[in-house]
């Protein structure tokens, strides 16, 4: 088979292309430039330099393929253009889904986020929880349009699964798209100083990459058009998701737990520094707010329909730190 891939230097992107190709399929992908590609280079991958608003690049590239794997998004915490977020989002994907249509793409699935369905409350949120808290951000809020936008393209004969991965980790590039990883990582080097939200009790759902990678796999040869399915894994604290770090890399470091006020005081200081100092602040204040819900998801339907499987959060982890010390050990040769 022949896949198009957008967002194919991105964490999951780039373990999906990879995944492919083991599985011997021939893969198509959008990259902002080749020099950022260097994990995707393969014979059978070949290389489009463009983004999702140059339509040439896409008629191209979208031209005798089986299926198309859309995951490239506007993703970052901040953008002093908030514009950016509802053009790549939202705008761009319409686009992509309109030349899909044009050309009968046999089926197409959209990468959007868990987020979009908000916090959880008394369970577990799943796909026919509607949502009952505003959103968060101009990310969570354009993905939800994407939504839209898929589900009307649905309705006039394309065929669109939608996928909503939760927090992922594992190995693969370190990047703000790869945070878990990045605060195991951190962890493990002794450069990770405190759990978010209070008392810890706040609960995340952490999934693993290549559970990530299948469940869109699975969505492309499986899934029915038109629904979502939520790609998640363990529903833990933070609490418990640090005392699962402490013990399975043998390093006992000092935490101190830090409340959201706290968070919310450094993040308003940190914005108007880095507005002074034309910067992008490490910590926008609206997406600390999301430290004070529950976030548990629940992902039977993905189980049930797709052969969805969960690597146990221990497992996982124990995977990823030690990946994270071999890419320690290579960077001391």
């Amino acid at each position: 088979m022949i896949y198009f891939i957008t967002g194919a230097t991105g964490f999951i992107g780039a373990s999906l292309v990879n995944y492919l190709v083991k599985e011997g399929h021939q893969v198509k992908a959008l990259v902002r430039s080749k020099e950022k590609a260097s994990e995707i280079f393969h014979e059978k991958v070949q290389l489009y330099v463009g983004t999702l608003s140059e339509t040439s690049v896409i008629e191209e590239a979208t031209e005798g393929v089986d299926g198309i794997f859309h995951l490239a998004a506007f993703a970052q915490p901040y953008a002093k253009d908030k514009t950016l977020y509802n053009k790549i989002n939202a705008e761009a994907t319409k686009a992509l889904f309109n030349i899909a249509y044009k050309k009968n793409i046999k089926r197409i699935v959209f990468t959007s986020t868990a987020g979009t369905f908000g916090p959880s409350w008394d369970e577990p949120v799943n796909e026919n929880t509607v949502r009952s808290h505003d959103f968060f951000n101009e990310y969570e809020s354009t993905k939800f349009i994407a939504e839209k936008i898929a589900k009307d393209f649905v309705l006039n004969g394309l065929d669109i699964v939608i996928v909503h991965p939760t927090r992922v980790y594992g190995p693969g590039r370190l990047s703000k798209s790869n945070a878990v990883t990045l605060m195991i990582k951190k962890y493990v080097q002794a450069l990770w100083y405190v759990i978010p939200g209070g008392d810890g009790s706040k609960i995340g759902n952490y999934v693993f990459i290549e559970d990530v990678v299948k469940g869109h796999v699975a969505a492309m040869n499986k899934g029915i058009a038109g629904e979502q399915y939520l790609l998640g894994g363990e529903n833990k604290s933070y609490e418990d998701f640090f005392k699962m770090l402490r013990t399975l890399s043998g390093k006992n470091h000092m935490l101190f737990k830090v409340p959201v006020w706290a968070l919310s005081v450094f993040a308003a200081v940190q914005m108007k520094i880095a507005l002074l100092l034309n910067q992008n602040p490490l910590l926008p204040p609206k997406w600390v707010k999301k430290y004070l819900y529950n976030w548990a998801v629940s992902s039977k339907k993905a189980r049930e329909q797709l052969d969805y499987n969960v690597t146990p959060l221990k497992d996982g982890f124990a995977k990823t730190i030690e990946w994270v010390k071999t890419q320690q050990y290579e960077s001391k040769k």
